[in-house]
């Protein structure tokens, strides 16, 4: 039977809001939610909308399913830690694609 837990449930509550961030951010343009960008910003706000909003959505929807792990199975305690790292890793690749932005098409 699935039992959920207090880990389980803060798994699934940070992963529901951070997946509604993010398609306020990517569908709805709602970039006032990252801290530090601003329209003077070298970077277009729909390019930001784009990027931001997708990393998040996938930020939020791997912690929604990790939630999920935790509700119906016992997963291995690193778990935690993996998946920290590959948030981390997501971030980075955020932060990169950001600051190389270039207005250019290729």
């Amino acid at each position: 039977m699935i039992e959920p837990t207090s880990g389980s449930l803060e798994w699934l509550a940070v992963g529901c809001l951070l997946t509604i961030a993010g398609a306020l951010i990517r569908f709805r343009g709602w970039t006032f939610l990252l801290a530090g960008y601003d329209e003077t910003a070298p970077v277009p706000e729909s390019v930001v909308q784009n990027v931001a909003g997708n990393t998040v959505l996938r930020v939020g929807i791997a912690v929604l399913v990790v939630g999920v792990l935790e509700t119906v199975t016992t997963p291995p305690s690193s778990l935690g830690v993996l998946v920290g790292a590959a948030i981390g890793l997501d971030v980075l690749r955020l932060i990169y694609r950001l600051n190389t932005w270039s207005s250019r098409t290729t």
